[in-house]
């Protein structure tokens, strides 16, 4: 059950909270919670049935069934009100941001909220931005040729972020220096190779451009 990415969101959850996860697919995350003694009790969410079955048998297999209750249901519709921190990870933006949007009143009442997006890590700064929302940690991992950017948040007033956090990641995120500067010059190379491979201008030309810079100037 060896995931990096996993045992990364679960060395940021906080210790002792009620914690569910949303999507849980195999329930990896719940069953390391419980056995790194974070959680003593985490919710193990799912819309389909099938990954839910999935869940339940691993759940079994390290006899954790007093600990990890499965819940089939949409996003966080379900999600009993004891729940203090919420995982949404290893999906796309789009359904994050709509499992967030759904349960929009129950926001408030966590204490935490870790987002694992596809991909789309400035987008989901930017919604947390604009909702004057709280980054209080972010980390990356890279693993299997991709980085992920784990984000943890709350529903806290916050000044706004500047373009650069937005683009290139928070204090938070910067702290974890030697992971940082490896996914600084993965985002520098990747922009540069969109250069490389163009027969003309990129139509997002300047935008790439002013990104690059900001990425350079965190070298």
């Amino acid at each position: 059950m060896k995931n990096v990415r996993i045992e990364k969101i679960a060395d940021m959850v906080e210790k002792g909270v009620v914690a569910a996860d949303i999507g849980t697919d195999h329930a990896f995350l719940p069953v390391l919670l419980v056995q790194n003694n974070v959680c003593s009790k985490v919710y193990a969410c799912d819309i389909a049935e099938g990954p839910l079955q999935s869940a339940a048998e691993t759940i079994a297999r390290y006899g954790f069934q007093d600990k990890i209750q499965t819940i089939l249901c949409d996003g966080m519709k379900e999600v009993p009100s004891d729940t203090e921190t919420a995982v949404i990870a290893g999906m796309g933006y789009y359904t994050a941001v709509h499992i967030l949007e759904d349960a929009w009143d129950r926001l408030f009442h966590l204490h935490q909220i870790i987002v694992e997006v596809n991909r789309d890590e400035v987008e989901m700064r930017r919604w947390i931005n604009m909702h004057h929302f709280t980054i209080t940690e972010e980390r990356t991992v890279y693993e299997k040729g991709h980085d992920y950017v784990i984000i943890s948040f709350n529903t806290c007033e916050h000044e706004s972020y500047s373009e650069s956090e937005i683009i290139c990641g928070t204090a938070a995120m910067q702290k974890d220096s030697e992971n940082y500067a490896l996914y600084v010059s993965h985002q520098i190379s990747r922009i540069e190779k969109v250069f490389e491979k163009a027969h003309q201008h990129p139509k997002n030309e300047e935008q790439l451009r002013s990104h690059l810079r900001l990425w350079k100037n965190m070298q």
